[in-house]
């Protein structure tokens, strides 16, 4: 039976004031964007000699990392790399940790480092723990005299007692402090939020289906009303730049706790779903080119009714990134077609640079890296010689995200290095880096700038080629994945979206799959690998071997309902923009029979539109592709990749 607990009345009172919840601070991305950005934020952080600060703080924060929704390991960078390395330094020969006060002191640091080797199963994190065991052992430790429990022990170890009074009666206290201004009581606001991680999970466990009743509802599970407690006591996300490191690790593994145990909402992915558009299908006839011109020509007019004041979005919030899609697509495409741009593609052009940060960055909050490389592939189109100053300073901003030595990126020893991710997720990724090459290659960036040369290392590692990525990977989940032969790639390295294949020998192999190949590709040709090279001809092996444009080749139909399908426009995108690049016109695929490719493509995508002007995904709707914008800005891209120079006007 659910327990219900009636919280102090004044706090809640007074959130029922407030118009927007700490939860709906980060709608677009919820609980677990605004974890990324703590973690993030923390990682800048980290010192030259890998700490975080002191031994509890540097624990605390490898914690953090490997507790979150990401499960971050040592593999994943220096950030949990080089603090575990530097854990391991504060171990002395007898296993008592370096700096420590008394001997109450010394146990209780020695508690948290022990915790935080855990994660570590290099002999080096090992031996340190088993001198800290003994440490811990010692007659030393267990005939000291009782004293006053240390703060950092306190705060590792405090739990409320699972009984509901009690709970009660110790519950409230904890949350009128962390819901006043810090400035109140700072020495027990520190307190408790450094204890809301060992607290939380101590609900978790005693009493997981515990609803608390507020002013504003009958009951609401725990995790939404401590998870919104931490968010106001930690001013998240916006004030995570403020907060000390230990502060950060604490509300970034309370949150974790949080968002790992908020109920299951009831009804599954098709409930509360925008409903699917319906349009006519239009019929193709005659040459494609004029079909084409058709198709485009319509698709232009419904983008120009979809638009307000040159911004577009889904579900009535509009969205920078789609709205920096879909200007692209217009832009280029209008082009092709010989219009002139509609004076609204101006407006939202304005818009994309009023969005532009102080790091270079452009976006509305999250995905900066899509966003940004977006903005910059649609001011590229616009000929506009005021947006050159943007494209550099957008170009700036992926150069320093990228993961390199100014992270602590070793080249040799994190496969990370040379990689993009989200911004504030802390593992790089293929799609992201497309997309940041794309960017900066959109600003000018040449193929021999030290940016481009850097991020071939990572794409070697995400490439399953035995030659190109020798070096075996282990995950924090344990699994060891080594890299297949096929010459395609995966999401990035250790990890693909359509999962791994196992091994006889007990390892694994992630499984190659379309839109990262074409991917891998199209960044190798970006950085100026000559289409000969080994590199590119294994993915161009793998894309004759898998030649498709029905589906995304490479995931199991076994796998999920419709997997073939997710993030189809996405594959078309991106391979029509990566065989354009590479010159060919042709494929010859293992039966001999060669394939056109541009013809093959441009076929599909039209034989897929509606004579309404858009197009949709109605096979998936994984990663928005049912929403008609993001959609018809994908298949206008690609088709207009389709099109050499000499077809339909002047490119």
């Amino acid at each position: 039976m659910s327990l219900r607990l009636m919280l102090c009345r004044t706090w809640f009172a007074l959130a029922a004031l407030t118009a927007t919840t700490p939860l709906a601070i980060a709608q677009a991305g919820g609980l677990k964007s605004v974890i990324d950005d703590g973690l993030a934020e923390l990682a800048r952080r980290q010192a030259p000699d890998g700490s975080y600060g002191d031994a509890v703080t540097t624990a605390d924060a490898v914690l953090a990392f490997c507790e979150s929704p990401r499960r971050y390991g040592e593999a994943d960078g220096p950030f949990v790399r080089r603090a575990i390395d530097w854990l391991t330094s504060q171990v002395d020969p007898q296993g008592r940790p370096l700096g420590g006060g008394s001997i109450h002191e010394q146990v209780a640091i020695a508690g948290w480092i022990t915790e935080a080797l855990a994660r570590s199963k290099r002999p080096e994190a090992v031996a340190a723990r088993e001198r800290l065991a003994r440490f811990l052992d010692s007659a030393e430790v267990k005939g000291r005299e009782a004293a006053p429990i240390p703060a950092a022990e306190f705060e590792r170890t405090f739990v409320l007692p699972a009984a509901a009074d009690a709970l009660k009666q110790g519950l409230s206290p904890i949350t009128q402090v962390l819901s006043s201004v810090r400035g109140v009581q700072p020495s027990e606001f520190d307190r408790w939020l450094r204890a809301s991680p060992s607290i939380l999970r101590g609900i978790a466990r005693n009493a997981p289906d515990l609803l608390l009743q507020t002013t504003l509802s009958e009951g609401e599970h725990w995790s939404k009303v401590l998870g919104d407690v931490i968010l106001r006591a930690s001013h998240a996300p916006a004030g995570f730049e403020e907060l000390p490191p230990r502060d950060l690790a604490a509300s970034a593994r309370a949150l974790t706790v949080c968002l790992e145990h908020e109920p299951k909402v009831a009804g599954g992915s098709g409930s509360g779903g925008p409903p699917k558009p319906v349009g006519t299908p239009r019929v193709v006839k005659g040459e494609l080119d004029a079909a084409w011109r058709e198709a485009a020509t319509g698709a232009l007019a419904y983008l120009a009714t979809q638009q307000k004041e040159g911004r577009f979005g889904f579900m009535g919030r509009e969205d920078a990134g789609i709205t920096a899609l879909a200007l692209a697509s217009v832009l280029r495409t209008g082009k092709r077609l010989g219009q002139e741009p509609p004076a609204w593609c101006a407006t939202g052009l304005d818009y994309l640079v009023s969005l532009q940060k102080e790091n270079g960055s452009i976006h509305s909050g999250g995905l900066a890296v899509y966003t940004t490389s977006a903005a910059m592939m649609a001011l590229s189109q616009s000929g506009r010689a005021s947006d050159q100053a943007v494209l550099e300073r957008g170009a700036l901003f992926l150069k320093v995200v990228q993961r390199d030595e100014g992270e602590g990126y070793d080249r040799d020893s994190d496969w990370g290095y040379g990689g993009i991710g989200y911004g504030n997720e802390l593992r790089p990724d293929l799609s992201n880096t497309q997309f940041g090459l794309e960017g900066m290659k959109a600003a000018g960036v040449p193929a021999d700038d030290p940016a481009m040369q850097r991020a071939i290392l990572f794409l070697q590692r995400c490439q399953n080629s035995v030659e190109a990525n020798p070096v075996a990977i282990e995950r924090a989940d344990g699994r060891v994945v080594v890299a297949g032969n096929d010459g395609g790639a995966g999401y990035h390295p250790g990890e693909s979206k359509a999962g791994l294949v196992a091994n006889p020998d007990g390892t694994f192999t992630t499984r190659s799959y379309g839109s990262m190949t074409y991917a891998l590709l199209k960044c190798y040709l970006f950085a100026g690998l000559p289409r000969d090279d080994a590199r590119v001809q294994a993915a161009l092996s793998w894309i004759a071997k898998n030649w498709t444009v029905e589906l995304n080749p490479g995931f199991d139909p076994a796998s999920a309902q419709g997997a073939e399908y997710q993030g189809l426009f996405y594959y078309w995108f991106t391979m029509a923009k990566a065989l354009d690049a590479s010159g060919l016109e042709t494929l010859t695929t293992p039966d001999g029979k060669e394939h056109h490719w541009r013809d093959e493509l441009l076929a599909k995508l039209l034989s897929i539109s509606y004579q309404e002007g858009f197009w949709t995904n109605q096979k998936s709707s994984r990663w928005m592709e049912e929403f008609p914008v993001l959609a018809t800005s994908y298949a206008l891209a690609a088709m207009d990749h389709c099109l050499p120079p000499d077809r339909a006007t002047q490119r």
